[in-house]
């Protein structure tokens, strides 16, 4: 681990674990190189063990300080990663420990490429993996961009739910690592949803279909409906799938879902759960109430 500093057209490379007590000023921004590096090297060993061999830190993760804190990532934000040569770190972006969360955010890249499926995987997989890296550094961001808008979103709503954020890193990063795309991801979200609270649509569809192919479309199904819900929509569109009778047609409920889709398009201020009552009420069996005895 290693720092890059460039001045008046000098560059110098510094080793940031014998810096010693040496302070640096980026910017508004203070820093302890040394410090940064302990604590990058301590939170990277406790995340991914022994997958973390001694070239990633040593070899493939630098810091860069540029003359007058210009931008000197590959795409002038605050980290990059590349394939071929590393995470690059710019410093002056971030203070001191959010740019330990930015190290630790291009560093899943490299663990995710190590591990296998980062080629595969679209954008959304790549960065969810990356922003649960940086929580584990207290980094927690938002994004109005994509793809990391979408990932941001899936994971915060993840780590909301005890059944996921309970786990220690090593299981979630198994689950989120073994996903290559959005819809998998989101998949994920729904199932620990379930898991949390107990709406039952695991149980439900085992009444609905013995084969799992045809439980796996519906699921399908449900995740590209709900990809971009809050938990409180998917709450709701879970709850009203586990009300219909299990010998509904799965055509019908495809029918419903789309139809979820299509009224939430069209009118994107109504309520989504409304919409969603409305869609699924000619299909939910009414709620059983207290039997009335009379005279």
């Amino acid at each position: 681990m290693y720092l890059m500093l460039r001045v008046d057209g000098q560059t110098a490379r510094v080793h940031m674990d014998n810096a010693g007590e040496q302070n640096l000023t980026v910017g508004e921004y203070a820093y302890r190189p040394a410090r940064m590096a302990q604590r990058v090297r301590k939170l990277a060993t406790k995340m991914w063990g022994r997958d973390l061999t001694s070239d990633v830190l040593d070899q493939r993760l630098v810091f860069e300080a540029l003359d007058g804190n210009r931008a000197g990532t590959r795409w002038g934000d605050s980290g990059s990663f590349t394939p071929a040569t590393g995470s690059t770190i710019a410093l002056g972006r971030w203070d001191e420990d959010a740019t330990v969360g930015i190290a630790l955010h291009e560093l899943a890249h490299e663990m995710h490429m190590r591990q296998g499926g980062y080629d595969d995987s679209d954008g959304v997989i790549r960065e969810a993996l990356s922003l649960l890296a940086e929580r584990e550094a207290g980094l927690v961001r938002t994004f109005e961009r994509e793809p990391y808008y979408t990932a941001s979103n899936l994971v915060t709503e993840l780590c909301e739910l005890g059944a996921f954020s309970r786990m220690g890193f090593g299981q979630r990063w198994a689950e989120v690592v073994a996903l290559t795309s959005d819809t998998g991801l989101a998949d994920l979200v729904n199932f620990y949803l379930d898991r949390d609270e107990h709406l039952g649509l695991t149980r439900w569809l085992k009444r609905f279909s013995e084969r799992m192919e045809t439980r796996d479309a519906l699921l399908n199904a449900i995740t590209t409906c709900s990809l971009r819900y809050s938990l409180d929509y998917r709450r709701a569109l879970i709850k009203s799938l586990v009300r219909c009778n299990p010998t509904t047609p799965l055509t019908r409920l495809y029918e419903v879902l789309d139809a979820v889709m299509t009224l939430d398009k069209r009118y994107p201020d109504d309520d989504l759960s409304k919409i969603i009552d409305f869609c699924f009420a000619p299909l939910v069996q009414p709620r059983r109430g207290l039997l009335a005895f009379g005279a």
